[in-house]
């Protein structure tokens, strides 16, 4: 009985899928076909061309890095001495509003 079940759910997933795929191929020929006839392009075409022009004019300092994965960048170490004394902690009793 329990693979009957199983069977049942099987056939209904892929009439699911089926149906997903079918309705995005009947929405791509509709596209394609009023591109055809209007000469427009479709939306997601403009929107995707967009962002390709928009990624090559990005800023220098928003693209990956053209250092190798091999190559060592030295950095010179520096000694920080603290100049002032630390500050007094919050737990001390008088000081602050209650």
């Amino acid at each position: 009985m329990k693979w009957l079940l199983r069977l049942w759910l099987l056939a209904m997933g892929l009439v699911f899928l089926l149906g997903l795929l079918l309705m995005g191929l009947v929405l791509f020929v509709i596209s394609m076909f009023t591109w055809a006839l209007t000469g427009r392009r479709p939306n997601i075409l403009v929107t995707l061309d967009r962002y390709k022009l928009w990624r090559k004019k990005a800023q220098p300092w928003a693209q990956k890095s053209r250092h190798s994965d091999g190559e060592i960048i030295d950095a010179e170490v520096k000694v920080v001495k603290e100049t002032q004394p630390p500050l007094p902690s919050n737990s001390s009793k008088g000081t602050g509003p209650s």
